[in-house]
């Protein structure tokens, strides 16, 4: 049956759509402008207020204004005011430093380190083979004076002693070292220590017990794959039967160099998730080994273990029944992009929330361990991973305590078998008798 609509009917219709089509288009125009002068009138609220300001100095500062850094300090203070935690702005320089450091292959004394409380420089760790290493320099040491100078006593103080460590190779460096002995007593040492290139040794290892292996990743760089493979080999080829992951104090690396060391453990499948600002998501470290390790696991976390370390944590839990144990984690749960300026300097945004299967939105929450442990207060936490840690560290104590090797399946006795069974059968014959 068909419906006859009329000419006026119609042609009244298609203005009802048409109204209805240029209301909602109008709305939706409007919307938008709106939003447009709502951004516009920010931007002109943000760059006359800075006009003002910029005024105000030129024209009353006593001094000679050094445009670079004023540049520089603008460009930082804007970074610092998004409200984006892990937000950076580097120049080129150090943005080519950072990706030195990332490569695991560096030119340097061969120590990491940090501001002791009195504000000298404290060893945190020596790279085994570096220079440092092969002049005697040992965790613990505090950095008094570089190259006759007080720390203290230079114009910018710990900021200006350490830059005197970014040298080029071959460079000679005098370092004035105090160092407490075991006994309590105190030296003071100079050393001369040259500048040479390293591959920074980022894993180490060894067995605990005879089926007990341990692993530290202090941090993530292209070369800790290699390092953790030949670690891996290494423990269970000597009898590890179970093994102990130290994720403490690393502050994490990219993301592919988590899915490259996870290649090792993990079996084949989608590991981390990204979802961005869209709503959209995509996996963002994907194994793709068939087997997995197929051992007990444990994951010794604290305050300091952030980012792809967390997420180490998390895969292990998730994908191989790790336990972990130590202290709530940094809860970087954020991944970052780098956004290159025309001058070569960068910034660093964060541009995605980053999961695993159980883990949820960990940022500013982290990793709370199955087993809450802390250490000792007293404990240097620089030696955390010496082998004499084993007698006082609790979280790593704790760590051995969980992971127990599994018993091997029995195997059935074929003699003892047929025994058995002769014995039943006589058994039988006698009954039937």
């Amino acid at each position: 049956m068909s419906i006859k609509v009329s000419l006026g009917a119609a042609v009244g219709l298609m203005a009802i759509t048409a109204a209805v089509t240029f209301i909602i288009t109008s709305n939706v125009t409007l919307d938008r402008f709106n939003q447009k002068i709502k951004s516009v009138s920010e931007k002109q609220e943000f760059y006359s207020k800075l006009s003002e300001i910029d005024t105000y100095s030129r024209t009353h500062y006593i001094s000679e204004i050094d445009e670079s850094k004023l540049i520089e300090g603008m460009v930082s203070g804007y970074i610092s005011g998004i409200g984006d935690s892990y937000a950076e702005y580097l120049t080129a320089e150090q943005y080519a430093q950072e990706l030195n450091e990332e490569s695991g292959v560096s030119v340097g004394l061969g120590f990491n380190y940090e501001k002791e409380n009195g504000g000298y420089i404290k060893i945190t760790e020596v790279v085994p083979a570096s220079s440092a290493d092969d002049a005697g320099l040992m965790a613990g040491d505090i950095i008094t004076a570089v190259n006759n100078t007080d720390v203290i006593a230079f114009a910018g103080g710990y900021d200006e002693a350490i830059s005197l460590f970014a040298c080029e190779e071959g460079t000679r460096v005098k370092l004035y070292i105090k160092r407490t002995e075991e006994d309590g007593s105190t030296d003071f040492i100079t050393y001369d220590v040259t500048a040479q290139r390293t591959e920074k040794v980022t894993v180490t290892g060894r067995l605990l017990t005879p089926t007990q292996g341990y692993i530290r990743i202090a941090s993530f760089t292209d070369k800790t794959e290699a390092q953790l493979k030949a670690k891996l080999d290494e423990l269970i080829s000597a009898g590890a039967e179970g093994l102990i992951f130290d994720l403490r104090n690393n502050e994490g690396g990219t993301m592919s160099m988590l899915q490259s060391c996870l290649d090792h453990i993990i079996g084949a499948g989608d590991i981390v998730t990204a979802q961005y600002i869209s709503g959209s998501t995509e996996p963002v470290v994907v194994c793709t080994e068939a087997e997995k390790l197929n051992m007990p696991m444990s994951v010794i976390v604290n305050r300091n273990t952030a980012g792809t370390a967390e997420l180490f944590a998390f895969a292990l839990a998730d994908n191989c029944g790790a336990h972990t144990i130590g202290k709530n984690t940094a809860g970087k749960g954020y991944s970052q992009s780098v956004y290159t300026c025309s001058d070569g300097s960068v910034v660093k945004l964060s541009t995605a929330i980053v999961t695993t299967a159980n883990s949820g939105d960990f940022n500013g929450v982290g990793l709370k361990p199955e087993f809450d442990v802390s250490i000792p207060e007293d404990m240097d936490i620089t030696q955390l991973s010496d082998e004499a840690a084993v007698l006082t560290d609790t979280q790593l104590i704790k760590a051995m305590e969980v992971t127990i090797p599994r018993p091997e399946a029995a195997v059935p006795d074929e003699t003892a078998s047929d025994e058995n069974a002769a014995e039943e059968a006589a058994s039988s014959e006698g009954a039937a008798e």
